[in-house]
């Protein structure tokens, strides 16, 4: 009996081992990235980031030269402030990568928001309904989510249940129900056409709060309806407003029209104290007109692209690896992250520019400033370089001399042809193999033609040039990260999508060998012997074939780490594998259409496009003016940029997706894009994990939904735990038996 249940034992337990040593499930997220500093080149006081440049804070486009103020700003900021003279951070000292003890801060300060209702029917002072109490109100950002200050106090948030766009209705008839969320809803009793009237209530978990009698008659004052009650230590705060547009009858039932609803959550407030800790942050000072909080741990950032430095629940630092900064050896790239764990549709922005201050020479974009364009952050120095530059860049040059973009003119909305510039050039990549193992020119597998392949950004998503052609394109399959294992038994087979697999056909643990075939579409392309002895020419497996048009093209890599033996199987340990699709290579020549704009260069080194009609942009920050299927410029309204009554802000932007599947998705085929989707108008374009700002959330947008559910947790998963757990039981009764 007792060997029995040693042997039910041992195999739990190798079980549990090899479920440990497996990538853990449900942690890949896609994630919008502030802008980088190099601490070679930034001085401490420049560590600073505001709503423009990091998109975990809360950006509003006709709030933008408020929002960037030098003095009087509003909105959030996060800065770096030198407290103690010791390990300064920046090009005093470069090498430093601790933040210490409150020398992290946190800013926030509320600004005016008018009411849907106000800014939409053109109201001032004299022809706002009195029982608003004026024509606006405050919003507070905290912790780059919007709340409603209670009574103009910073201390006091309640958070936005829904703050209906402008150009949104909802048509309801007698008996339906309009769910806001958070328990709220409005039901409609009775709608009289004839009486130009309808009665609602608003209710919240089924009790009834209020029920008001509006008559649709042309006056805004009746045609409104609001309610006040006491909130946190206010009294009398208002709480709901609706607008009844219109009522009309269709041949079987009379419908209301509900305008510009805006509605907070009166019965949770959140209240802010001074001493009170929030997500690794104390508040130092909290007053009507400003939050400041400070870390209150120092912050030792561990200098590796592949590690999340957290500082709040979802916020991070990436940096880059330590050396990888523009001078020194040790000097490195930083800059604060937002993590996106919530399935959803989320806003990428690129840098915005305000028509008022910006010469015609400075509309441009590259990856550290658009997240739309694929971005590295150990390859920071040369992507944003002024001259000898890789990567993609998106510019406006002007051509003409007619309707000049910028300063000059800053009423012209319009982007005459060829002056929309798309480039894109490729750069050098180390193999995982040779950057994981460090090997050098002598050490690296001549099978390998060489320590590095060529990425060629293409629309934001990174592909391999066919013989280091920038002209000849393979999409990558599976780019296997420095710190994944993918662990394999005779018989499984790994697939790596497109069609493509890798399926284990014996492995020999006591030859220390493993058989493996390569497929695509269950036809055997290549298979392969390797020996895991220890050598890294006898552990790697190369595959080349003709592609496009070039020969001999390396298009597939695989490392076999080791074999080993459980008590019923034998495994293999797979590494560093790399993939591109050589079947489908994208040739492009000039001449070429893609997205609106035609290619004007093309050679190896460097492809040049160039908008093929113009753009006349909408002065509407409602409006999509779309230049590619999925990227799309987005302004400010009319004369809301610094100065001129005519100036805009501007700024591309791409609409991401993710999808609720790709949560329990592995990371295992990681490549260094995140899982995320293309919104677009047309096809389908994939989009790089780097942004520049994140959801466009303005207080003239469409209502502000919570997220659907908390962010994930950043402590390894409770299946991992349940894992430790279980090995550690297995070893008490393994003991005790």
């Amino acid at each position: 009996m007792y060997s029995g249940i040693k042997k039910t034992l041992s195999l739990l337990f190798v079980a549990f081992a090899i479920c440990l040593l497996l990538p853990p499930l449900g942690l890949a997220a896609t994630a919008i990235n502030g802008e980088p500093f190099d601490t070679n080149a930034t001085s401490s006081d420049e560590f600073c980031w505001d709503s423009t440049t990091f998109g975990g804070l809360y950006y509003s486009v006709n709030k933008h030269k408020d929002l960037v103020a030098s003095e009087n700003w509003f909105g959030e900021h996060l800065q770096y402030i030198e407290t103690d003279g010791q390990y300064e951070l920046g090009k005093s000292n470069p090498v430093n990568h601790v933040i210490g003890e409150d020398e992290l801060v946190y800013s926030t300060r509320p600004f005016p928001n008018k009411y849907k209702v106000v800014s939409e029917l053109g109201l001032n002072a004299n022809t706002t309904p009195s029982e608003l109490g004026g024509m606006v109100y405050y919003k507070l950002p905290w912790f780059g989510k919007p709340y409603v200050t209670v009574e103009n106090d910073a201390t006091q948030l309640a958070s936005i249940v829904i703050d209906q766009a402008g150009s949104d209705k909802k048509i309801l008839k007698a008996g339906d129900v309009w769910d806001f969320g958070k328990g709220y809803s409005l039901t409609v009793n009775q709608v009289d056409v004839e009486g130009n009237k309808v009665w609602f209530s608003l209710s919240k978990d089924g009790e009834e709060l209020e029920s008001g009698i509006i008559n649709a008659d042309g006056t805004v004052e009746s045609q409104t309806f609001t309610a006040k009650a006491d909130c946190g230590d206010g009294s009398d705060q208002l709480y709901f407003v609706t607008y009844v547009d219109s009522v009309f009858v269709s041949a079987t039932d009379s419908f209301a029209v509900f305008k510009y609803t805006w509605l907070i959550d009166k019965d949770n407030i959140l209240i802010i104290k001074e001493g009170d800790e929030y997500q690794g942050f104390e508040v130092k000072e909290a007053s009507e007109d400003e939050l400041v909080l400070k870390n209150t741990d120092s912050i030792t950032l561990n200098l590796d692209k592949d590690v999340k430095n957290y500082f709040t629940d979802s916020w991070y630092f990436q940096t880059s690896d330590e050396g990888k900064g523009s001078t020194s050896p040790n000097g490195y790239v930083i800059h604060p992250v937002k993590e996106l764990s919530t399935p959803g549709s989320y806003t990428l922005r690129g840098m915005p520019f305000d028509t008022n201050a910006t010469s015609s020479d400075e509309f441009c974009w590259d990856p550290s400033t658009f997240g739309g364009l694929y971005y590295s952050i150990n390859k920071n120095k040369n992507l944003v370089a002024s001259e000898n530059w890789f990567g993609e860049h998106l510019q406006y040059i002007e051509t003409d001399g007619q309707y000049e973009l910028g300063k000059s003119n800053p009423g012209n909305h319009v982007i005459g042809e060829d002056e929309l510039v798309y480039s894109t050039r490729p750069f050098p990549n180390k193999y995982k193999v040779v950057s994981e193992l460090g090997l050098d020119a002598n050490t690296t597998p001549s099978e390998l033609g060489g320590m590095v392949y060529y990425k060629l950004p293409w629309f934001g998503k990174p592909y391999v040039t066919v013989e280091n052609d920038a002209t000849q394109l393979a999409s990558i399959v599976i780019d296997q990260s420095g710190s994944d294992k993918k662990i394999l038994k005779a018989g499984d087979v790994w697939d790596f999508g497109k069609g493509y697999s890798l399926t284990v056909n014996q492995v020999d643990v006591e030859g220390n060998k493993v058989w493996f075939s390569l497929s695509k579409d269950g036809e055997e392309l290549e298979s392969g012997i390797i020996n895991a002895d220890g050598t890294v020419e006898s552990q790697t497996f190369t595959a080349k074939a003709d592609c496009g048009d070039g020969s001999d093209q390396l298009y597939f890599i695989t490392y076999v780490d080791s074999v080993f033996v459980s008590a019923t199987d034998s495994f293999a340990v797979f590494k560093y594998t790399w993939l591109i699709d050589k079947g489908n290579i994208l040739i492009i020549k000039e001449g070429d259409e893609y997205q609106g704009f035609e290619v004007k260069e093309a050679s190896e080194d460097e492809l040049v496009l160039k908008n093929i009609d113009s753009i006349t942009l909408n002065l509407d920050k409602d409006v999509k003016n779309y230049f590619t299927d999925s990227w799309y410029f987005q302004t400010s309204d009319e004369g809301k940029g610094s100065t001129s009554p005519n100036g805009y802000v501007i700024c591309p932007v791409t609409d991401v997706v993710i999808e609720a599947e790709d949560a329990s998705e592995s990371a295992e085929n990681s490549t260094e894009n995140l899982n995320v989707t293309s919104e677009s108008k047309g096809s389908d374009v994939s989009s790089d994990y780097r942004a520049s700002s994140a959801e466009i959330a303005d207080e003239d947008n469409s209502s502000q939904p919570e997220e659907a559910a908390e962010e994930t947790s950043k402590l390894p998963g409770f299946g991992i735990i349940s894992g430790i757990l279980g090995v550690i039981i297995c070893v008490a009764l393994w003991k005790k038996s």
